[in-house]
């Protein structure tokens, strides 16, 4: 009856929690517009997926760093809440709304309007050694704090910053830009040889051995549409993918005109149509880097417009897309461009500076595509560009360097002098402009972003401030180290680090690693005000910001200077070469000249400069078995006095072999006959590194032993050892030193052992007496008993009897086994004594003395000559083994080293055993074919390219090794095939048995990564 009083009571507190429940559940209804009916009324019924409002991430991450408010839409279309994958879970939170924050530019809106279904992305660890590519943390998903759950974003969400065009800091007036030179081309004399009618039998194995060079494209063409289509690059032994530059297909946009050259128009109209779907304007890279991205990309584009007759109008226009994005990096007070350029609107919205630290390579190889692309469109911004970094080249070679007209790797472009103090009487300034808070807040800045606000003081600086847009910075009276902008919080010193793989080794921001081996991370380019910090994922705006005087005038108030070393170079020996870091500069000079047609004299003067010196100080002949003249281009380090303090390395390495094509184009631009024989030399020199390992291939750096003339260069094996044993004068005379000192360690052990032998015997000699007398005592007594007892037997005849000779027993050895030594039985005298002894060689018999010899009781047998009467029954003995203790001989040294090291006949060190995949090796056997004529070039050639497919060649396409001197079926596949492979390497094969008019050198000039532009 209780119960039936209260049911309703239970009923309606049941109902009201349910609803509670419900209610709770839906907290955020207000985000979520309710859905139409047909007829217009409410329904109550769940909003459909597709009806969900446009999804934008929350404030706190650093995603919408640079995204301005945007004008409220009149009406906001419902979209769909995209789903989330959960990584990790941590205590529970209270959920919370997601705030509506709108975006600046339409691209990033158009972005989100649809969001696919999300699958984790196919991110692949890379093997050991291989190249890493770091990013930022928002580069791949934002980490949340402690207390948060950790969610993997959407490709979408990840990608929500877009570039947009921003206000130029440092702009050049209009009638200041540089335009492209006008005129008639001049003449310049023919490149190619005059090629004649080849025979049937010529043009049979011409054509056969080009068949099988496109198969191997095909191949690995094939490999990539399958497996990494739209991605940078393919892993051609797992048939994945990996995304080392900014995920814009690189090896779709580099590969575009190889495949029109081969004839594969199919396959061009389809990659051609693909390119539309790169958008340039976002990455999940936060930088760009320049170099890599002007040579492969942009002269990509370029020169798939070029080959196709400009039929596809969208090359040239997703051309003009990026170059508009890459123009941003020049925005600097001296107009040197940022090498990694940090795109996003945040960052790039800022003034920057050139890095101290640019390398040369980098700044000096970007004006062929910038030219071209200015050719095409009549855009003079483009050329005006390269072309203020050219002046600043030829500036600085009039200057001089510490090696004459030849630069050093590592380059400070910041156009600052910093040698001399500020004054409190000098201004202090920047070029950071006014922000309000409402800005800031609109921006997204946040602090401690990665990246570098300014550079931290050094002593001995003198800055003064120039150009437009400046702010003036209060100074605190009486204290110089103090100034302020209003408003802004003070930063926090922090240096990002990125990873990139560089086409030339060593090419990173670092410049003084220009010629290592290995890819290695870059130091931040520290730039001020470069990149406005963020603390990630903390929501929160800066307020205020000081920046220290003695920060602001190491970043922008500088006495203005052209191109200079880099800093830390200053009192240092300077390192020049031709190698990773600086080749390519250097190859644009005639390069550059062909594109303008001659009409822009610098470059000769640029190139013909440095020719001069790159043959005075730099060549060097290597001696090798045969005695093959060939020369290679080394490394030198100077100071400044190189007829005094120059040291030459004797470097061979594959990235210098693009130089014998430069120098051989050049004789004939320039009218330097006398240089093709020695560009013949050079090309020669990379095929000789080919044949010389077990796999046929060339190593990616190496040590090589320098003649020391060129003319008499003979192969001499004894100086090669000498070369390869620093010490070989003192090593036998060591090991001299060794036996006798072990000699007379060997005497005075006998002695010793001879002494505890006599010692040894004299005991045991009493203790035999003592039991002697014991048993005749025992016997004695015996004898007696019998004698009383039964009295037949003679008390003499029992002694005799029961006293045989006595026999030494036989000492133990602990290096023969039980098993292998026989025990003697007692002789009468009616047998011999002992046997005949097996004759022994000297070292035998040493070898069993020492073997013999390693205890007490053994030291006994060979003190007093042993009891054994014949040697124990063992097995054939190896021959002793060499004492471990002793040092080597200078010939056992030189072996040695030359079987752990794999060194060839005629290196002394081989630094990297790698091989990429690079192409230079075969770029100059291609010119030198095609300005020669010789067809022993394409033999040569043909050698080099059977090797190359026989060690790298796998399932899906071709593949870097790891070891070229291993044998070929133990070379190690590193699983990568760089965009490169079938933009220039293969495309050189292919040239190189193709007809001379096929991209002629007299109408062609093909950039550094073997991208043709059409000459004037």
């Amino acid at each position: 009856m209780r119960f039936r009083r209260y049911r309703v009571f239970l009923i309606f507190a049941a109902l009201i929690t349910i609803l509670l429940v419900r209610l709770s559940h839906r907290k955020d209804w207000p985000q979520y517009p309710q859905s139409q009916s047909v007829g217009g009324s409410s329904d109550t019924a769940p909003a459909r997926p597709d009806s969900f409002p446009k999804w934008t991430p929350p404030v706190e991450e650093e995603r919408l760093i640079g995204l301005e408010k945007s004008k409220p839409e009149a009406e906001e279309k419902p979209q769909r809440k995209p789903e989330v994958v959960l990584l990790e879970t941590t205590p529970k939170m209270t959920p919370t709304s997601i705030p509506n924050v709108k975006t600046t530019t339409k691209s990033s809106a158009a972005a989100q309007e649809t969001v696919p279904k999300f699958t984790l992305p196919n991110r692949q660890r890379p093997p050991p050694g291989a190249d890493v590519y770091n990013t930022d943390v928002d580069d791949v998903h934002p980490v949340a704090p402690p207390g948060r759950q950790e969610l993997l974003e959407l490709p979408a969400a990840t990608s929500a910053i877009h570039w947009s065009k921003q206000p130029e800091h440092f702009p050049v007036p209009t009638e200041s830009i540089i335009k492209l030179p006008t005129g008639t081309p001049v003449s310049i004399p023919k490149i190619q040889y005059a090629f004649h009618e080849e025979t049937s039998d010529m043009k049979r194995d011409r054509e056969q051995r080009q068949t099988i060079v496109k198969q191997e494209f095909k191949k690995a063409w094939g490999g990539y549409k399958k497996h990494a289509w739209l991605h940078d690059e393919l892993s051609p032994v797992s048939g994945k993918f990996r995304d080392p530059f900014c995920g814009w297909a690189a090896t779709l946009v580099d590969t575009l005109d190889t495949l029109w050259i081969m004839g594969l128009e199919e396959e061009f109209e389809e990659a051609a149509k693909a390119v539309d779907l790169i958008d340039f304007t976002t990455s999940p890279r936060s930088d760009i880097p320049m170099f890599e991205t002007t040579i492969r990309y942009l002269g990509g584009l370029l020169a798939a417009y070029d080959v196709s007759s400009g039929r596809y109008k969208n090359l040239l226009d997703k051309a003009v897309e990026l170059a508009d994005i890459l123009i941003g990096a020049f925005d600097t007070p001296n107009r040197m461009p940022i090498l990694y350029y940090r795109w996003r609107p945040a960052f790039a919205s800022q003034p920057h500076r050139a890095s101290q630290r640019s390398n040369l390579a980098e700044l000096g190889s970007l004006s062929m595509e910038f030219t071209r692309l200015a050719q095409l469109t009549q855009d003079q911004r483009y050329y005006d560009a390269v072309a203020r970094v050219t002046n600043a080249l030829s500036e600085w070679q009039d200057r001089g360097t510490a090696l004459g007209s030849v630069f050093p790797g590592a380059v400070d472009a910041s156009g600052c002098n910093r040698t001399v103090e500020l004054t409190s009487q000098q201004p202090i300034a920047s070029f950071v402009p006014a922000m309000s808070k409402d800005d800031e807040k609109a921006l997204g800045y946040q602090p401690d972003s990665p990246g570098t606000v300014a550079e931290p003081r050094k002593k001995g600086i003198k800055d003064s401030p120039s150009g437009p847009g400046s702010l003036q910075v209060q100074i605190l009276p009486g204290e110089l180290s103090k100034a302020y902008i209003s408003d802004w919080e003070d930063p926090k010193d922090k240096v990002e680090t990125k990873k990139t793989t560089k086409r030339d080794v060593g090419s990173e921001p670092d410049a003084a690693s220009a010629n290592a081996e290995e890819p290695h991370t870059p130091p931040t380019q520290v730039n001020p005000i470069s990149d406005l910090p963020s603390r990630p994922n903390n929501g929160e705006v800066m307020q205020n910001m000081e920046i220290q005087a003695e920060t602001a005038s190491a970043s922008w108030d500088c006495k203005p200077q052209g191109l200079e070393p880099s800093e830390n170079n200053v009192n240092q020996a300077l390192k020049f070469g031709m190698g990773g870091g600086q080749d390519s500069t250097y190859e644009y000079y005639p390069k550059q000249f062909l594109l303008l047609g001659g009409l822009e004299t610098q470059y000769r003067k640029l190139y013909l400069k440095t020719v001069e010196d790159i043959k005075k100080w730099m060549l060097f002949r290597p001696m090798v078995p045969g005695n093959r003249d060939i020369l290679f281009a080394g490394t030198v380090t100077t100071r400044g006095d190189p007829e005094n303090d120059l040291q030459l390395e004797p470097e061979v390495a594959h990235l210098t072999c693009f130089i014998g094509g430069m120098i051989g184009m050049s004789a004939k631009i320039f009218g330097l006959e006398s240089d093709l024989e020695l560009a013949k030399k050079l090309t020669d020199a990379c095929v000789w590194a080919y044949e010389s390992t077990p796999t046929g291939i060339m190593p990616e750096t190496a040590i090589a032993f320098p003649c020391a003339s060129s003319e008499d260069c003979k192969w001499n094996e004894t100086l090669y050892h000498q070369e390869l044993d620093p010490i070989w004068n003192e090593r036998d005379g060591n090991v001299e030193s060794y036996k006798k000192a072990k000699l007379e360690s060997d005497e005075q052990l006998a002695a010793n052992a001879k002494a505890l032998a006599s010692k040894k015997e004299a005991q045991r000699l009493n203790a035999q007496k003592q039991d002697e007398e014991e048993e005749y005592d025992v016997d004695t007594h015996n004898g007696t008993a019998a004698l009383e007892k039964d009295g037949t037997v003679s008390l003499q005849k029992r002694q005799s009897e029961s006293s045989p000779k006595l026999e030494v027993p036989q000492p133990i050895s602990h290096n023969f086994k039980d098993s292998s030594i026989r025990k003697i039985p007692a002789q009468d005298s009616k047998t011999p004594k002992s046997k005949p002894k097996v004759a022994l060689s000297p070292e035998a018999e040493e070898f069993y003395h020492q073997k013999a010899a390693s205890t007490a009781d053994d030291l006994l047998t060979v003190a007093t000559g042993g009891h054994m009467d014949e040697l124990p029954s063992v097995e054939p003995v190896e021959p002793p083994m060499r004492d471990p203790s002793m040092p080597f001989t200078h010939k056992e040294f030189v072996d040695n080293r030359i079987a752990q090291e794999g060194l060839p006949p005629g290196y002394t060190y081989i630094r990297s055993n790698k091989y990429i995949l690079r192409p230079e090796a075969i770029e100059s056997v291609w010119y030198m074919y095609r300005i020669t004529g010789e067809t022993t070039w394409q033999d040569k050639g043909w050698n080099m390219f059977e090797s190359i497919i026989n060690s790298t060649s796998t399932k899906y396409g071709h593949s870097a090794i790891l070891d070229v001197t291993s044998p070929r079926n133990e070379t190690y596949q590193l699983d990568e095939m760089e965009s490169f492979w079938t933009a220039e390497t293969l495309k050189y094969f292919y040239l190189l048995y193709s007809t001379p008019d096929v991209i002629s050198l007299d109408e062609w000039v093909l950039n550094t990564e073997a991208h043709p532009f059409k000459r004037p």
